[in-house]
C-alpha cells in the first residue's frame, strides 16, 4: 500500500513539475539590430526567452501595416513581442523600406521587397543558433497581414500563420485611379493622420494589382489563425473569414472580437484587447508553431 502511496505521489509531483514547467515565463533580452539586405539595411527588434545552455525556441516573424513600424500602433508590437518572449516565443520585428528607423526611400518598397525582407529576418534568425528552425511562424497587422501571406505562400519555411486584421485583396477603383496618379507624376502620395505622407511607385501599384490572393493563401501548406475586429472598418472582419476560405489547410480558423476596432482598441486607453489577441497569439503558436 505504502508503494501504492508513494507511487501516486511521484506521479503528482511529476505532473505538478510538468505543469509549471509550461506556465513559467521566461526572462528575456530585446535588442536593435540592422540586417544587411544589399541594397538597403533592414532595421529590426530581437526579442529572445533566455534558457539555458542549448535550449532552442520556437521564432515568429513579425510584419507592421501601412504606414507604420515595427512598434504597430500605440507601440503594441513593442508589449506583444515581450508578452510572447516570456511564453517561450522568440520574435524579429521588423521596419519596412522608408518607415521607421529605414534610412531607404518608401518610392522603393514594393510587396515583393516586403516579402524579400521578411525572409531576410528568417535568415538571420538562422545563424544565432538558438532558434528552432523547424517551428518558425509568422504574422501581421493589416498590409503586414497580406504580406504575412504572401510571405508564406512563397516560401514554405512556416509552420504556423496569423493575421491580425489582415488584409488580402488589393484590386479596387481607388487603387487602379492611384495607379494612374503614379504613372503620370512618377508616384501617388499618400497622406496619414498620423506620420508625413508616403509616396507609392508605380511599380508599387503594378505589383500590387498582379497578386491574385486566393491563389496565395492555397499554396500555404500550414494554418492560418485569421484575427479580425467586428467593429474594424479598414479591413472589414469578413476579410478573416474570406482568408480561412482560400487556405487549404483544415486547421486554419477565424477568431472575431467583438467590439473590437482596426487597432485593437488601443488609442481608446483600454488595452484588454490588445491582451487578448496577444493571449490568443501565444496560444496560437504555442499549439501549432
Amino acid at each position: 500500500m505504502k508503494k501504492l502511496v508513494s507511487l501516486l505521489m511521484a506521479l503528482m509531483l511529476l505532473v505538478s513539475a510538468a505543469a509549471l514547467a509550461e506556465t513559467a515565463a521566461y526572462d528575456y533580452t530585446e535588442e536593435d539590430i540592422f540586417i544587411d539586405a544589399g541594397d538597403h539595411q533592414i532595421p529590426a527588434t530581437l526579442t529572445l526567452p533566455v534558457g539555458q545552455e542549448g535550449q532552442l525556441f520556437p521564432a515568429v516573424i513579425m510584419l507592421h501595416g501601412n504606414g507604420s513600424t515595427r512598434h504597430e500602433a500605440g507601440n503594441a508590437y513593442d508589449y506583444t513581442a515581450p508578452e510572447m518572449a516570456k511564453a517561450g516565443l522568440a520574435t524579429i520585428r521588423f521596419d519596412y523600406i522608408g518607415n521607421g528607423d529605414s534610412t531607404s526611400d518608401y518610392i522603393d518598397f514594393t510587396y515583393d521587397k516586403g516579402v524579400a525582407d521578411a525572409m531576410k529576418c528568417y535568415d538571420y534568425l538562422s545563424t544565432l543558433g538558438v532558434i528552432d528552425m523547424d517551428h518558425v511562424g509568422i504574422m501581421g497587422w493589416s498590409q503586414g497581414g497580406r504580406l504575412t501571406l504572401l510571405t508564406a505562400a512563397r516560401n514554405d519555411v512556416f509552420t504556423a500563420v496569423l493575421t491580425w486584421a489582415g488584409a488580402m485583396s488589393s484590386k479596387s477603383e481607388a487603387l487602379e485611379e492611384q495607379y494612374a496618379v503614379a504613372k503620370e507624376n512618377g508616384y501617388y502620395e499618400v497622406t496619414y493622420d498620423w506620420r508625413e505622407p508616403l509616396r507609392q511607385s508605380p511599380e508599387y501599384y503594378e505589383c500590387a494589382m498582379a497578386i491574385d490572393y486566393e491563389a496565395e493563401v492555397a499554396n500555404i501548406k500550414a494554418p492560418i489563425l485569421a484575427i479580425n475586429g467586428l467593429a474594424d472598418t479598414t479591413v472589414v472582419p469578413e476579410t478573416a473569414q474570406a482568408i480561412v476560405d482560400a487556405s487549404t489547410n483544415p486547421d486554419s480558423q477565424v477568431m472575431l472580437m467583438e467590439g473590437v476596432d482596426h487597432t485593437f482598441n488601443v488609442f481608446s486607453g483600454d488595452m484588454t484587447a490588445l491582451e487578448e489577441v496577444t493571449q490568443a497569439t501565444i496560444d496560437w503558436f504555442q499549439k501549432m508553431i
